[in-house]
């Protein structure tokens, strides 16, 4: 069915179903893509090409959206982080600075979520980064976190029962 539908959308933009009745190829001026030496393109070239326009575009999502998870979870660790600083620091000035940054954190890692779910996050997943996020117990978690989200790497952070830090794993 979906292929019907590229067909459509070919003799609309070719303005011309003629070349497939006449066994002819359609003018070069139709397609309004062909190269003197290749010709205009065939219907299969044009499906061919709609098909890898739509994985890369799906690619591209994907990315995108492993980027706004691993950005969520570093945001999340970082709420978490400044949220226990503040819950430990004197009864100062500094407690009360303290507790601004952490709810400011809170409020960007809530966004963060947000968006990666207004992106097409699964629930499940998107709390499972953030429970482990939030779980982290030494810079090195964070450095790892960070680190994913820098290079654009797709991480799934999860915590083993036995150990202080965060493994990462590949999707």
């Amino acid at each position: 069915m979906l292929d019907f539908i590229y067909l459509l959308q070919f003799f609309r933009a070719n303005n011309s179903i003629h070349p497939l009745f006449s066994g002819g190829r359609a003018m070069s001026g139709a397609t309004g893509n062909a190269t003197p030496s290749s010709g205009p393109k065939t219907v299969g070239r044009w499906l061919k090409d709609r098909r890898e326009k739509k994985k890369e575009e799906n690619r591209t999502h994907n990315a995108q959206l492993h980027a706004a998870i691993s950005v969520a979870a570093v945001a999340a660790a970082v709420a978490a982080v400044t949220a226990a600083t503040a819950a430990t620091s004197a009864a100062t000035k500094d407690e009360k600075m303290a507790m601004s940054v952490a709810s400011a954190a809170t409020l960007v890692a809530a966004q963060c979520v947000e968006a990666a779910e207004a992106m097409g996050a699964e629930r499940d997943h998107l709390a499972s980064v953030v429970s482990s996020a939030v779980n982290v117990r030494s810079h090195d978690d964070i450095t790892t976190l960070t680190a994913a989200a820098a290079t654009g790497k797709v991480y799934y952070c999860y915590y083993e029962e036995f150990h202080d830090h965060i493994y990462t794993k590949n999707f």
